[in-house]
């Protein structure tokens, strides 16, 4: 029995751990490399802390690079769940509780993510790594995949409501965040932008000196190089549609896109998506019983095209309406009345719902993409 145990011991103090197997691993760089290329950010975490040489290799910008590169072959989609808004009037607090639920184009359930964070919170549309949050309190940006969320440096002025842009500038392998506001009748605007790695907590906003020439409906799109906004001249009346502002992010400057002409119902539903890299028009009748989606095709000489004419009358709408989330393989992925997503097949003109959903119905969406893009902090409010 002695002996027996004796054994057991032995065979103990001899079992290898994970990092030193790693570490006799006799495959090579390339080969594990190629191996971790097929693998989601979630995995990716858990390995980087298995050995050193593992942990070199996944944090080579060259590898992410490459993730990053395979892992927007196949976006995802984000759902906010749930968003319950709290505030104390004895000590003049409000808090947000969010819920993110990812999910594949197929519908599958990848992972949820609950966090609380200052003041009433909205979620600015963005399609790449990390995803950005403006909030009565700040700003707040986020990577999904790693769980890891920062507050932003305290803005000038900051407003739930209209005048942010937030994106991804593959150049330069950047983040940007845009904020314009209305300040003394004159309409502001500070840009912040961030690098992979970077601490977040040591970058400053830098107000430009160029003037906004309309007030801004909305949050904006990134188009490459340039943040588009709908834009109105009435600061008390912002339900009809002036211009299109844009700001080019290199000369710092604002400016006017001429809209394109024989357009929409003036009391209509009208916004700004991107769809195959281009800023798109998106124009609905008051009673939304169609869609039109004019692209911006050509920048330099202000053309517009009505590309797409989408038959609606298939749908009750309410308060709810359709959103234009993605374009793949001749099809456009819509949400639907946050309760559903479908495929809208151009050709064909008809619509194929995504039946494998496990979500009912959820408060805004949008698409994002499988990376490792490091916040260099790691807080994370009430998770």
């Amino acid at each position: 029995m002695k002996k027996m145990k004796k054994t057991l011991k032995s065979s103990k103090s001899r079992a290898a751990s994970p990092s030193s197997i790693a570490e006799r691993t006799t495959l090579s760089k390339d080969v594990i490399m190629d191996i971790f290329l097929r693998l989601p950010t979630k995995s990716l975490c858990i390995l980087r802390s298995v050995c050193k040489q593992w942990r070199i290799i996944i944090d080579d910008p060259f590898f992410k690079s490459l993730h990053i590169k395979k892992s927007s072959q196949k976006p995802n989609l984000l759902l906010l769940q749930k968003k319950s808004y709290r505030r104390c009037i004895i000590y003049g607090t409000s808090t947000t509780k969010l819920t993110l639920s990812s999910i594949d184009f197929e519908g599958n359930h990848n992972f949820d993510f609950t966090f609380t964070l200052d003041g009433y919170v909205n979620m600015l549309p963005s399609k790449s790594e990390l995803i950005c949050f403006v909030s009565t309190q700040g700003f707040y940006v986020c990577n999904p995949s790693t769980q890891e969320l920062v507050k932003l440096p305290k803005s000038h002025f900051c407003d739930v409501k209209d005048g942010s842009a937030f994106g991804y500038i593959k150049e330069r392998n950047e983040y940007v965040l845009v904020n314009a506001r209305c300040i003394n009748y004159e309409i502001g605007c500070e840009v912040l932008r961030w690098t992979d790695g970077c601490s977040l907590k040591d970058c400053y906003w830098w107000v430009v000196s160029s003037k906004c020439p309309c007030y801004l409906r909305l949050w904006g799109i990134l188009i490459e190089n340039s943040c588009y906004w709908i834009g109105y001249n009435d600061k008390y009346d912002n339900t009809k549609i002036d211009a299109i502002v844009s700001f080019d992010l290199g000369k710092e400057e604002f400016s006017t896109v001429v809209l394109p002409e024989g357009r929409f119902d003036p009391a209509g539903v009208w916004f700004l998506v991107e769809l195959k890299g281009l800023l798109c028009l998106v124009d609905s009748p008051e009673d939304e019983s169609s869609m039109d989606i004019w692209v911006f095709k050509d920048p330099k000489n202000h053309i517009w095209a009505k590309e797409y004419i989408i038959d609606l009358s298939m749908f009750e709408f309410g308060f709810d309406f359709i959103t234009p989330l993605d374009y793949r393989d001749g099809k456009i992925l819509m949400d639907v009345k946050f309760e559903s997503l479908v495929w809208y097949d151009v050709e064909k003109k008809c619509f194929k719902k995504i039946d494998n959903l496990t979500s009912r119905r959820w408060r805004w969406s949008v698409l994002y993409t499988d990376g490792l893009f490091s916040l260099g902090s790691r807080y994370v409010g009430g998770v």
